[in-house]
């Protein structure tokens, strides 16, 4: 395999600055360049206890919220001088103020005598942090060449191919053909966007619609997909979750026939996983490629068994009667049991498991308590008393600092407060005095497999605000075509169910009918999933069907990001005719736009067919082809005698 580094991106102060729009207080040296997203909320070091063991104060950009800088004007001046100069003393890049109107003089002084970068951004701490880890981590991912890939998108799952040459290329016009999606072959570009997250994009430009995706041959020549196939046919970039190896049948070779034995392949520290397929006449690659996809999906599911449609079934069934007498039949979520995130996160218990189930998490953010431990506890009554604790080696290694006294004080009031449970990264040995106390005062103490407390905290926020995003129920068909999201609405019986059924018979996929809830992710996209059981649909004189049952897991999925509403409206009128309300407009939704169009179905008139042009004419547009405005600038290039004889045509 021929595979070659491209960089380790970087990113300075100065452009972290321009993303941002922060204020700059005093410029250091805005030329620093980041390498890792690494982003510190300052905390112990504010007591004057400084861990020595870590490199948060060397390389990690520091935020400060208003609650830290009041902490620091509350010390007698001659504690916040020697706290400030040994803080100020660290070689980290940046200091990010938010949400503070008044600089402490001390702070301002000492971060100007050590050529500190001091900026400032209007916002809260939190939705700052979240913010720009989210930029940093696109922005620095790490990236590498591969050569002789294909890279497609079948049934969702992202599927790089290798191996055979005549049977590589071969089985992608198959599957193109079957409407799956090609992303690029020679030099594709891997990104590495998360701790386990690798992205394959097509290193050429695709975002105009002058730029075509091209599959080149065996014999050198080029094969345009996009005039073969068509925009549906292609994308710029897919998270990769499969290899595949073709190569040719070796009798005596021994084939994987259970699936029990996997391989993987490692590509900038990701592990995906690796299948070997052998190719010999008669093999239908097509076929088994998909069957691979849907199976990837199918253990991502979890579920194998004919029982759980039936049962599955049942509750929908019973939900269903109970909505037709009147019930309500969904409820958005206002609280997450302790239980359920332990569960989610294979959490170990260290104590309190007889409380998991009556202990309810409120809130989306995550306290540490460095500041609490000290003994300061504004900042805990006002923004962590009743949220996820979390505590690593640093929180322990403050503890031991202080006397014994003060210790156990300081630990004994902050075990009062009601917050729901405390999460320990991956710590061995847990101090006694500790666990006496959390034992003493009946508290839940969970332990994460995971050493490094950011990555936690990430990894909990991720999930948390997610589950606690604003959200909204909406009376609808929602399914995936062409990679977009499409939500299918209309008055009762318009056909919106048997519309999205075709579609699914089509190769799109179904995420929801009858009510879909959708939240806003904190990246800023519009998540739509089922409000209550996923993957079922009504159809009258049919009845309640299963749609994962009936097409299998390629036709559904169970989130996707929503892209645009058509409503199906029924024809009265001639007014469609010279409507442009086909084309589209938008409306807000949970503070977003969307693109909204309405189609007119009538006897005679494919809905299918018309809601695949509707999405492909918006995806056009997001590349930046505009068919009414090519058709107006080829109309103007007519001659007035060619616009006559057209007009007449017409009429």
């Amino acid at each position: 395999m021929n595979n070659r580094i491209i960089t380790h991106k970087s990113i300075s102060i100065r452009e972290i600055i321009s993303e941002f729009d922060l204020e700059v207080v005093c410029e250091g040296n805005l030329d620093y360049e980041m390498t890792t997203p690494n982003i510190n909320r300052s905390g112990p070091e504010l007591t004057g206890f400084f861990d020595e063991n870590s490199d948060i104060l060397d390389s990690y950009i520091q935020v400060f919220g208003n609650e830290e800088m009041t902490y620091l004007k509350r010390l007698e001046v001659d504690k916040r001088v020697e706290i400030l100069n040994k803080y100020f003393s660290y070689a980290f890049p940046a200091i990010i103020l938010c949400d503070i109107d008044t600089i402490d003089e001390k702070f301002l002084e000492i971060a100007e005598k050590n050529n500190k970068s001091l900026l400032r951004k209007k916002q809260r701490a939190s939705v700052f942090i979240r913010d720009i880890k989210y930029f940093l981590q696109k922005k620095l991912a790490s990236e590498m060449m591969l050569n002789d890939h294909i890279l497609l998108e079948i049934f969702g799952i992202g599927i790089l191919i290798t191996g055979d040459v005549d049977a590589k290329q071969g089985v992608t016009i198959e599957l193109i053909e079957r409407g799956h999606k090609f992303i690029t072959d020679n030099n594709a570009i891997l990104k590495k966007t998360g701790d386990d997250k690798l992205v394959g994009e097509n290193r050429f430009d695709k975002s105009s619609d002058s730029e075509h995706f091209f599959l080149v041959h065996k014999g050198g020549g080029k094969i345009d997909l996009t005039d073969t196939f068509g925009l549906g046919s292609t994308r710029k970039e897919k998270q990769i979750n499969l290899l595949v190896n073709l190569e040719r049948w070796n009798e005596r070779k021994f084939y994987d026939r259970l699936g029990l034995d996997q391989v993987f392949e490692d590509f900038l520290g990701i592990k995906i996983q690796r299948l070997t397929l052998p190719v010999r006449k008669g093999r239908n690659l097509a076929v088994i490629l998909e069957t691979a996809a849907i199976n990837h999906r199918l253990k991502k599911s979890g579920v194998n068994s004919a029982e759980y449609f039936l049962n599955e079934t049942k509750k929908l069934i019973l939900e269903n009667k109970m909505r037709n007498q009147g019930e309500e039949g969904m409820k958005n979520h206002i609280s997450l049991s302790v239980n359920d995130l332990k569960k989610k996160f294979n959490l170990e218990v260290l104590c309190g498991e007889d409380k998991l189930e009556s202990a309810f998490i409120y809130k989306t953010s995550i306290h540490r308590p460095a500041l609490a431990l000290s003994g300061y506890y504004d900042m805990i009554d006002e923004d962590g008393s009743d949220r996820l604790q979390v505590f690593s080696e640093g929180e322990f290694r403050y503890l031991e600092s202080l006397d014994e006294e003060t210790r156990k004080k300081n630990l004994e009031t902050y075990l009062d407060y009601n917050f729901p449970a405390i999460i320990l990264s991956k710590i061995d040995d847990i101090p006694k005095y500790f666990i006496d106390a959390i034992k003493e005062k009946g508290r839940i103490l969970l332990r994460y497999n995971k050493s490094k407390t950011s990555q936690i905290i990430a990894d909990f926020n991720s999930f948390l605000e997610t589950y606690f995003a604003p959200s909204i129920t909406l009376h609808g068909v929602f399914v995936e075509m062409y990679g977009f999201g499409v939500l299918l609405t209309g008055k009762s019986g318009i056909g919106k169910s048997e519309t999205a059924l075709e579609l699914i018979h089509r190769g799109h996929r179904l995420i929801a009918d009858d009510m879909v809830k959708f939240i806003k992710h904190p990246s800023g996209d519009i998540l739509g999933r089922a409000a209550k059981l996923p993957h079922f649909m009504e159809i009258r004189g049919l009845g309640i069907i299963d749609i994962k049952a009936l097409y299998g897991l390629g036709s559904v999925r169970l989130t996707k990001r929503l892209d645009a509403i058509l409503e199906l409206r029924e024809l009265k009128s001639d007014e469609y005719l010279t409507s442009t309300k086909y084309s589209g407009g938008s409306i807000e939704l949970l503070e977003s736009s969307v693109h909204k169009a309405e189609l007119y179905i009538s006897s005679g008139r494919n809905a299918a067919a018309m809601v695949e042009v509707a999405t492909m004419n918006l995806m056009a547009k997001k590349l930046g082809h505009d068919p009414e405005k090519a058709y107006e600038e080829s109309y103007g290039r007519f001659t007035e005698e060619e616009k006559r004889i057209l007009d007449f045509q017409e009429n």
